[in-house]
């Protein structure tokens, strides 16, 4: 199968993680972004920790539901220092500040914000703006967001 294939493939299943709702939603919740990145992710790079998805719970949507920094970019960090963070202070962190500085900038290039309100345009700590973004944003704009992390993911990590 080619990267191409593989990619897609994952694109596939980061989506089906994040939009697959539960039967008993809204109580229950579709995996968040975070979450959704790190399941797809940790299994693309063979990473076997019951730690994912439970280290993005509280990340997603911008740091539970306040807007802050996008999950799709707190994932792709936890995903980079799994696979190469530091085991020692000793050791330079340089190298992975350049990996995840070449995601955000690429990440803002195309999205053109960094922080979950900013890109939904939503206060998803209302019931309304939590209503709304279920109905006209999540499957859609964020499931896009998602498809891009995991193929610009791959991309970095492959290039270090």
């Amino acid at each position: 199968m080619s990267e191409e294939n593989n990619v897609k493939k994952l694109q596939e299943k980061v989506v089906k993680y994040f939009c697959d709702r539960p039967s008993n939603f809204p109580i229950g919740r579709p995996y968040n972004c975070c979450e959704s990145i790190l399941l797809a992710l940790g299994e693309y790079f063979d990473i076997n920790s019951e730690l994912i998805p439970k280290i993005g719970t509280a990340i997603g949507a911008g740091v539970s539901l306040n807007g802050l920094l996008c999950g799709s970019i707190s994932s792709v960090a936890m995903i980079i220092g799994i696979k190469y963070g530091r085991d020692t202070p000793e050791e330079n962190p340089e190298p992975i500040w350049k990996m995840m500085d070449e995601y955000i900038n690429a990440f803002k290039r195309k999205f053109g914000h960094v922080n979950c309100r900013q890109l939904t345009g939503l206060n998803l700590k209302t019931p309304e703006g939590l209503k709304e973004y279920f109905e006209k944003v999540h499957d859609y704009d964020c499931a896009e967001r998602l498809k891009f992390a995991v193929e610009k993911a791959i991309e970095i990590l492959a290039s270090f």
